[in-house]
C-alpha cells in the first residue's frame, strides 16, 4: 500500500474576488472574477498533495451546517479523505473574505481562525498515521495538533509544521517537529536567527520570502533555494500549496531540500492563476 500524508488543522470557506487594484474605503467595486472553495492552511495543503497523486487525509473541524457541507464536498471532490473531529457541532466553520489585486499579486484576508472552535483530540485519530509518510500540522486546533504530532513522533512519522504567524501552541509543537516551513514573519520569542529556530527541534527550517529565495537551515548547514520567476497574479494559498506539495515529494522519497525545491516550483506556478484550484487544472491539461 502506497504511503499517504495526514494533514491536521484548519478548514474555512474562502470567498475570493479578483480586482485590478485594492478598493478604497466606503466604495462599491466590480470584481473581474470570483472564487469559492474550501480554504485554510491544512485543507489547501491536503488538496495540493492529492493533486500530485499522493493520498491525503484531512483531520479538521467542520460540523453539520450547510457551510461545512460545501467545504466537505469541495475537499472530497479533490480526492482527500475528511475526518471531522466535531461531527455533531452546529456552529459554522470560519468564512474568509478575500480581495486579490492582480496589479500586485497580493491579497487581503478578513476572517476568524479556529480559536472559536473546540476541536478535541482522541487516541483513535492516531490510527490514520499507520503507513503515513508524513504529518502536517498548522497549529490552528491545538489539541489535535499536539495529539497528532506526539503520536507521529512515537510512530516515527516525520512532522511538518506550517508556521505562519506565531501562536503559543508552537512552543509545544516545535520540539515535536522535524521540518518547519515558515512564513517570513515567523519568529518565536527569544530567537533572532533561523538557526535559533532550528535549535528548538526541527532538523530543517525553511523560511519563505514570497518571490525571493527561500532561506533554510539544518543542524549542519544553511543556504538559499532560488524561487522560479513567474508572471504572478494571485499569491493566495501559495504557501499552503508549497506545504502540501512538499509533503507529496517527501512521500515519494526525495530528501528534505530537494522536496522544498520541487514544491517551490509548483507553488510559484500556482500564482499564475486566480484562486487555489485553477493551478490543478493547468497541471492536468
Amino acid at each position: 500500500m502506497a504511503p499517504h500524508v495526514v494533514f491536521a488543522g484548519l478548514s474555512t470557506l474562502d470567498l475570493a474576488y479578483l480586482v485590478d487594484e485594492f478598493p478604497h474605503e466606503d466604495s462599491k467595486n466590480l470584481a473581474r472574477e470570483q472564487f469559492t472553495a474550501g480554504g485554510g492552511p491544512a485543507l489547501n495543503a491536503s488538496v495540493a498533495c492529492a493533486a500530485l497523486g499522493t493520498e491525503a487525509v484531512l483531520i479538521t473541524a467542520l460540523g453539520r451546517c450547510a457551510i461545512a457541507d460545501l467545504i466537505r464536498v469541495d475537499v472530497e471532490t479533490h480526492g482527500v479523505e475528511v475526518v471531522d473531529t466535531t461531527p455533531r457541532a452546529l456552529g459554522q466553520p470560519p468564512i474568509s473574505s478575500i480581495v486579490v489585486a492582480s496589479s500586485t499579486a497580493s491579497r487581503t484576508v478578513v476572517s476568524i481562525d479556529g480559536s472559536q472552535t473546540a476541536a478535541p483530540f482522541s487516541d483513535d485519530l492516531a490510527h490514520h498515521l499507520d503507513n503515513a509518510a508524513a504529518l502536517l500540522v498548522d497549529g490552528h486546533h491545538p489539541e489535535v495538533a499536539i495529539g497528532m504530532a506526539t503520536a507521529a513522533q512515537r510512530a516515527g512519522v516525520p512532522v511538518v509544521l506550517d508556521a505562519g504567524r506565531w501562536k503559543p501552541v508552537f512552543e509545544r509543537l516545535l520540539p515535536l517537529t522535524d521540518i518547519a516551513i515558515c512564513a517570513a514573519g515567523f519568529q518565536p520569542p527569544g530567537t533572532a536567527d533561523i538557526s535559533d529556530i532550528c535549535a528548538l527541534g526541527p532538523r530543517l527550517v525553511a523560511i519563505t520570502h514570497g518571490a525571493r529565495s527561500i532561506e533554510y537551515a539544518t543542524t549542519e548547514s544553511r543556504g538559499l533555494i532560488a524561487v522560479e520567476k513567474v508572471d504572478a497574479i494571485d499569491s493566495l494559498g501559495a504557501g499552503d500549496i508549497l506545504h502540501g506539495t512538499f509533503c507529496h515529494f517527501l512521500a515519494t522519497g526525495l530528501d528534505d531540500l530537494a522536496a522544498v525545491e520541487h514544491a517551490s516550483k509548483v507553488a510559484s506556478r500556482s500564482t499564475e492563476s486566480f484562486g487555489t484550484r485553477a493551478w490543478i487544472d493547468a497541471l492536468n491539461s
